[in-house]
């Protein structure tokens, strides 16, 4: 009878125990989520009102500043290629963080980062860069070069109907309240550990470009079923929106794009470039 007790009396408290640590976990994460919201803005205030670019600085762009823990330039000998960890935004942020990273790995990330990096520093700016508790939303904010972003004016003489499609400076956004800049992510990517699906990656892709980007349901094995983007706060995600704000949000409620495309009239909206 003392087991059964025992038994049942455990039976009670998991559950708890778990809804606690979840609860714990998504403050620690919007707390961090805060201070990158609050570091964005500092990044556009100091350049006049530019944002921050997703990706910028691959060939044949030149590239931005981008520094890592002891406030030094990223070195030529980082692992991987200097330009592909410059060009991607958390390097590039860190100087609003008081040059520290690490708070942006707050989660079961921040093991893929350790045991990626195995104690060499090099690495270890490579897969910061990669893989950040939270992703981007380049390819409407900021720009993304691996997504259209930075492209010419023109195109054969003719102007370029992907020129600047995405908000670029922060007087322009019609929408902050709504307007999604950074998100909990996760990644099918195996770039140095085994399994399905590990938390952080520095991209999210939005439900719609010029068709459907997103599965029909949220695929816990399948970091693309929804464009990389997290539920593990118990099917919501931790959000950042262009006005500093941040909150958590059920996944399903991010397939509206007018959160992800500042000129987005309609849940379902898709670029048609003229």
């Amino acid at each position: 009878m003392v087991v059964a007790v025992i038994a049942l009396l455990l039976a009670l408290a998991v559950p708890g125990l778990s809804s606690l640590r979840n609860r714990a976990g998504s403050i620690r994460e919007l707390a961090a989520l805060r201070g990158l919201a609050s570091a964005w803005t500092l990044y556009a205030t100091d350049q006049r009102g530019w944002l921050l670019p997703a990706v910028y600085g691959l060939p044949p762009l030149n590239t931005l500043p981008a520094f890592h823990e002891d406030g030094q330039p990223i070195p030529e000998t980082v692992f991987g290629t200097q330009r592909g960890v410059v060009a991607r935004w958390p390097h590039r942020i860190s100087r609003y963080l008081d040059h520290q990273i690490q708070p942006l790995a707050v989660s079961s990330e921040a093991w893929q980062v350790d045991t990626c990096s195995e104690g060499d520093l090099m690495k270890r700016l490579y897969f910061t860069s990669l893989y950040p508790a939270f992703g981007m939303n380049g390819m409407w904010v900021g720009g993304d070069q691996e997504r259209y972003g930075f492209m010419p004016e023109t195109v054969g003489g003719r102007p370029n109907p992907f020129r600047n499609f995405y908000a670029s400076r922060l007087g322009s956004v019609r929408h902050p309240e709504r307007l999604v800049v950074f998100a909990s992510s996760r990644t099918n990517q195996d770039a140095c550990a085994s399994g399905s699906v590990r938390e952080g990656y520095f991209r999210l892709e939005s439900p719609q470009w010029l068709g459907p980007q997103w599965a029909s349901a949220y695929d816990p094995l399948l970091a693309t079923s929804f464009g990389n983007l997290s539920a593990r706060w118990s099917g919501q995600a931790s959000v950042a929106n262009a006005n500093g704000s941040v909150e958590l949000v059920p996944v399903d409620e991010l397939r509206d794009m007018r959160r992800w495309a500042d000129q987005a009239d309609a849940r379902d909206w898709r670029f048609k470039p003229n």
